[in-house]
């Protein structure tokens, strides 16, 4: 990274710091995506699991709850009859196939 990049970004870090409170510029846009989605579920896994899903998440390179959720949509759609059998395999088959690949990656 360049010097001067450095240097504005420490420039930033203090102008953030020094304005933390200040409220939010009118012209600004704020985005949460997430906002919308309005329920939240807890479930209890044991550590085993815990692990088990962070390992695969770590594959994925992403969040565990991103993966998780990913998850339960998939089976709602198929359940739903929005998902077919074929689509459902192809998607595991594209997963499997992505996990493979991470593996020959590392090798």
């Amino acid at each position: 990274m360049s010097s001067n990049i450095k240097q504005r970004i420490l420039e930033e870090a203090a102008a953030s710091d020094e304005s933390k409170d200040a409220p939010i510029s009118s012209d600004a846009s704020v985005n949460r995506p997430n906002r919308a989605r309005s329920a939240v579920y807890s479930i209890r896994l044991n550590p085993d699991e815990v692990a088990s899903v962070q390992a695969l998440a770590d594959e994925a390179g992403l969040p565990p709850s991103t993966l998780v959720r990913s998850w339960i949509v998939e089976r709602v759609r198929i359940e739903q009859g929005d998902l077919g059998d074929a689509e459902a395999e192809l998607n595991a088959a594209e997963r499997h196939l992505a996990h493979l690949k991470r593996h020959l990656v590392q090798r």
